[in-house]
């Protein structure tokens, strides 16, 4: 099928879906998945998830989280750094500590083994960072926990990533192949968050004095893309790069309503939907591979592992129903999961079979966690108004 013609059958039968979904009180993104899976191999098979599209779905990725570093007021991150950085180191421990133990117990090999815990581990933000948006949470300190900690879960999730590749070209664990990786990373994060943002500033003030009415706008997008970029380079996810640019230029595009308008138009309106189609476009079930003995445990401990591993980080901070939250926040599994099961099934460390089970993690727990998000919030905003 021509891609202008695929492109347009998803953002109609997207956009269908996602306002069905508002219309009975569930988030819209759940409605763009399911009409990913609608169109996808899945059921129909008229749409496949081919190289253009998949352009398209990271440029997705990188606006959902510069329009999010945008959303959140970085004053107050600075104030949470201490929880920030308590819930990342435990909601990356627990969870891989269950992760070895459930491939310990099921007698997989090494290399299986450290590949649940790892993906077990890490989280995507952006599942998160839309139902935080569309519940107006995001500058309440439960969001920014969430996102501050999911964030330091992705730069501790490079180090794992590191270690899995460096298992993937040498069949063994070499120091010597991701210190490096790992140390290029941190100068660049030091770099981007000194010399980067003063000059990200300059030139963002010095585009509002052209006469091109347009350059703003344009300046802002050029700023997150180029960001994304050279996060990926200094090898960190993309995502980092565009969250961080959009915090730093938060404070004068919230400033400017009309552009923040504009760009969370074009974000959400095209790139962010296609970006949430494609994850339903992703799942694609061999079902004799996918019911493996490992699928409900992964499914399990992916929620539980998250929940208790944020719940511990942050409760000394905040009260229980908080914690719990925060801990529900961190749950969604995405595009780097589904990465690093990718390295791992191509260097073949792990079966086909447990390649499926991860991904059938990934969607359910995308397509669960706003659900338990919502109704956690509700619970805490309820203890609140009633003094609990």
């Amino acid at each position: 099928m021509d891609f202008l013609l695929q492109l347009l059958l998803i953002l109609i039968v997207a956009k269908f879906f996602g306002e069905l979904f508002e219309r009975v009180g569930i988030p819209a993104m759940i409605g763009e998945i399911g009409a990913g899976i609608v169109l996808g191999p899945a059921i129909l098979g008229i749409v496949v998830m081919g190289d253009t599209l998949k352009i398209f779905s990271d440029i997705g990725i990188i606006t959902l989280l510069f329009i999010s570093g945008v959303e959140m007021d970085v004053g107050l991150i600075a104030k949470s750094k201490g929880i920030a950085a308590s819930t990342a180191l435990a909601g990356v421990v627990v969870p891989f500590v269950t992760g070895w133990i459930i491939g310990t117990f099921f007698g997989l090999t090494f290399f299986e083994t450290l590949f649940i815990a790892i993906v077990l581990s890490v989280t995507s933000i952006g599942i998160s960072v839309r139902t935080l948006i569309d519940m107006k949470k995001i500058n309440t300190i439960v969001g920014t926990t969430i996102v501050s900690a999911a964030v330091l879960d992705d730069i501790i999730g490079i180090f794992l990533i590191a270690v899995l590749i460096s298992f993937a070209s040498q069949g063994t664990f070499s120091p010597g192949s991701f210190l490096p990786a790992i140390a290029v990373s941190l100068i660049f994060l030091v770099v981007f968050l000194t010399v980067g943002k003063v000059f990200i500033l300059k030139l963002f003030s010095w585009t509002r004095k052209t006469e091109t009415h347009e350059m703003v706008y344009s300046t802002a997008l050029i700023i997150g893309i180029a960001s994304a970029y050279l996060a990926h380079s200094a090898g960190l996810h993309y995502s980092i790069g565009a969250f961080i640019a959009g915090a730093i230029l938060g404070g004068q595009i919230r400033s400017d309503r009309v552009l923040l308008d504009s760009l969370m138009d074009v974000a959400f309106g095209f790139f962010v939907t296609i970006f949430f189609v494609s994850i339903g476009l992703l799942f694609t079930p061999d079902w004799n591979t996918v019911f493996t003995p490992l699928l409900f445990p992964i499914i399990i401990l992916a929620f539980a592992g998250k929940i208790a591993g944020g719940f511990i980080g942050s409760g000394p901070f905040m009260d229980w129903r908080s914690s719990l939250v925060v801990g529900i926040g961190l749950c969604p599994r995405g595009e780097i999961t589904l990465v690093i099961a990718n390295i791992a099934l191509a260097a073949g460390i792990i079966t086909a079979g447990l390649y499926s089970s991860v991904t059938v993690m990934v969607i359910v727990t995308i397509l669960l966690t706003p659900f338990m998000m919502k109704k956690a919030f509700s619970s805490a905003d309820s203890s609140v108004d009633t003094g609990e």
